[in-house]
């Protein structure tokens, strides 16, 4: 489970490096796994002194400008904001700091991808709330499936428009008896976006610290990660409006146990 979810997660990264190096625009990834991210590993970086959890304290006292002090420069030609180094510092961050953070990024930046968790909790549904489009991962297993229906059951009860969501099948070609149509049944919506499997080259990238999408630009899983990369850069909308308070109010008391 583990392995799976570093592989999903090096899915955000590659789309980070295809916006950047192949439709030329200023891309700002930032790692919302406040616990154990892995954005840092997957591009080799490792600063303990530059987190999100330096960031927030700064952000809350109103000093936006220091953004640009905690996001660091990639040879990939993409920024990074990286999760804190360890757990506990995790308790650091605030769902008004992280809105306050990604307002910021995107008054800098054509792009801003946010690799957030995969559980709900006040701060991701933040980051969900602030989102022009949410990316949503799934795989040709029952357990992937089942999680996918709660969550699209959670994102309608928040009030999400259809729209806002977009399910991509990951390892699409894996042949496990479960057909593509079968899972559009289940969870009730059409998949929006496919990447084949390549293991070989994912996990080579993963190893050496270097996005596949450089080391292996023309492998399938690539030209994959490019389409939906441009797919989204080109369907981007503004969801969020001056209307939207009285909804945002009720979607925080989904989660008033919290």
């Amino acid at each position: 489970l583990e392995f799976r979810r570093v592989l999903f997660r090096s899915r955000g990264v590659n789309m980070a490096v295809a916006a950047a190096t192949e439709l030329g625009k200023k891309v700002v990834i930032m790692d919302a796994s406040f616990q154990f991210g892995d954005v840092g590993v997957l591009l080799n970086l490792n600063p303990k002194n530059k987190s999100i959890a330096d960031l927030i304290p700064e952000v809350e006292a109103g000093e936006l400008e220091s953004v640009n002090t905690f996001v660091i420069n990639h040879s990939a030609g993409i920024r990074v904001l990286l999760a804190p180094p360890s757990p506990e510092m995790a308790e650091l961050i605030t769902p008004s700091g992280v809105k306050k953070v990604i307002e910021a990024l995107r008054r800098d930046h054509d792009l801003v991808i946010v690799d957030c968790t995969s559980y709900f909790n006040d701060t991701t549904l933040a980051i969900l709330d602030s989102a022009d489009v949410i990316l949503t991962m799934l795989s040709l297993e029952i357990t992937s499936i089942k999680n996918m229906r709660l969550f699209l059951e959670v994102t309608q009860q928040l009030g999400y428009e259809t729209g806002k969501i977009r399910l991509v099948l990951n390892r699409a070609d894996s042949a496990l008896g479960i057909r593509v149509a079968d899972v559009e049944h289940s969870i009730g919506r059409k998949v929006d976006d496919t990447i084949v499997s390549d293991g070989r080259s994912v996990v080579y990238a993963l190893n050496r610290g270097v996005p596949f999408f450089l080391s292996n630009r023309e492998a399938q899983v690539s030209q994959d990660i490019l389409r939906l990369t441009r797919a989204v850069v080109g369907e981007r909308t503004q969801v969020a409006s001056a209307d939207d308070s009285g909804k945002s109010a009720q979607k925080k008391s989904l989660f008033a146990w919290r």
